[in-house]
Order: C-alpha cells, then structure tokens, then sequence
C-alpha cells in the first residue's frame, strides 16, 4: 500500500498544492502538474525543517512536516525490501559493526528488537560488518570467532571503490574460513555480500595462525642417548685454528764435531 500526504511542492518557480505518494521505489506528485522521481535518479535526499528535499534533475522540496519528512527520507534511503534482502526478521538477534549509516540503524532498531551495535556478543546470530578499507578485513577472523556455526555474516563494503575491490574481500573471505553465498545491494553506493561458515568445517576447531616471527637462536642441547649426552656440534676449523693446533717440532741437539774425525780402539787388557 503507497504512502501519501497532501503537500506543497516547489520546482524551482514553480509551486504547486497536490497529493505525494510513495509508490514502490517512485515518488510520485499530482497536482497543476504531475511529477514521478524513481529512486534510482536520487542523487541527494535531505531534511529541511519541514521540508523534504529530493535532488534529482531538479531540486524539488516538499513540504510535507516534521516527522513525515523523516520518515519518507528513510524509507527512500532504506527501502522496505531491503530488511527481506538481508533476512532480518522482528525476532532476529543482530550485532552492528562499524557501519555508519545512521538512517539505517535507527530503521533497524525499530524493526528489530535484539540490536547490539559497536560489540558482537559470544554466540551471535547475525553480524553487519561495515569496512570502507583493506585494513578493515583483518578483524574478519575475530569476527567469524564469534559467530555460531549457523549464523550469517554481512560485509557492507563501497561499490566500485579503490580502497578495497571484491577480489580483496573474496581473497580475505578464504583467509578466514568462511565462504560467500551471495550479494545484495545495500544502497546506492554500498554492497552487502553474504558469508557463512562451509557445512564441512562446522563443528570443527581452528587452528591459531601460526607465527611468523622467527625468536633468536639458543645454545644447542642435544638429546641424550643411552644416558650419556649427545657429543656437541663442532665447527669446521678455520686456517687461524690450524696454524695455532699445528704441533711444534724441536730439533735434536746434535754433538759437537771431533776435531779427529778417526776414532781410537780401545786397547785390550792382558
């Protein structure tokens, strides 16, 4: 069933009293003229006071009141069918992480009862999960640590934006075990993809990463064999080591030379 109210409209200079109605994704206007904005054609939707002002083509304001101009913004900034998009139901248990779309969260309180925003709590059902950079995906692994085997994870990431492609989200995805089931557009500029846990790692324990700094070297202990210790690495010796390990010989004293080079018989005793 379409929204309406009875409202002024200006279109430049031109005014006109008549009836505004939401009709799906159109707003539409009857009244000295006919007027209907998809909302794809938005660039820009504001609150004025009173006024609701919509930038398309033209800038038209509609002066509609208050709290009618609120709530008509929201719903063209958060379509119905979005909540169906991403599965959230009145009875859901949803955490909100870092995504700054303050329409949308007030939206979300107000369908959803059981809303903790900026904190997951052990066991949740429903994570969104807004990164706008590559630096944001490393906290996915903590993330999914705290998601329940069943549950569902939303990354809401910028489309077409160079601080963080769909590649890089899919590689980081991997990384921490979880699979993408699907996207859906989340609004006009952002994308919300869908992760869960794979059927065949549910139940299971991850391992920590491992770590990839290498401590220092200790002093070698090796085992020990038949209770006595191993014998201890040697180096190879180095030509220092050998000079200094090379025995010394002494030369043996030699006699003095005989003058009579002829040597005496000794004389026999009779």
């Amino acid at each position: 069933m379409a929204l309406e109210a009875q409202c002024t409209i200006r279109v430049g200079r031109k005014a006109s009293a008549g009836m505004a109605q939401l009709e799906g994704e159109n707003l539409v206007f009857r009244g000295d003229f006919r007027l209907a904005i998809p909302f794809e054609r938005m660039r820009e939707v504001s609150v004025e006071g009173d006024v609701l002002v919509v930038s398309a083509d033209d800038e038209v304001r509609f002066e509609l009141g208050g709290p009618v101009a609120v709530r008509w913004m929201r719903l063209i900034k958060q379509p119905r069918g979005l909540f169906e998009k991403l599965e959230l139901g009145p009875q859901s248990r949803v955490a909100v992480v870092d995504v700054n779309d303050s329409l949308f969260v007030t939206a979300l309180r107000e369908r959803t009862a059981n809303v903790a925003e900026g904190r997951v709590p052990e066991g949740a059902a429903i994570i969104l999960f807004g990164v706008e950079g590559r630096d944001a995906l490393r906290r996915l692994p903590l993330l999914r640590a705290r998601l329940v085997e069943t549950g569902v994870l939303w990354v809401i990431r910028p489309k077409a934006s160079k601080s963080i492609s769909e590649e890089d989200l899919l590689e980081a995805v991997r990384e921490a075990g979880l699979v993408e089931t699907k996207s859906v557009g989340f609004s006009r500029t952002h994308t919300a993809h869908k992760l869960t846990v794979p059927a065949e790692m549910r139940g299971q324990v991850r391992r920590r990463p491992p770590i990839l700094t290498i401590p220092p070297s200790a002093p070698f202990l090796g085992p020990k064999i038949g209770g006595a210790a191993a014998p201890k690495r040697s180096r190879a010796p180095s030509a220092r080591d050998a000079k200094a390990e090379k025995p010394r010989t002494r030369a043996r004293a030699r006699p003095p030379a005989s003058k009579n080079k002829s040597r005496s018989k000794p004389k026999k005793r009779r």
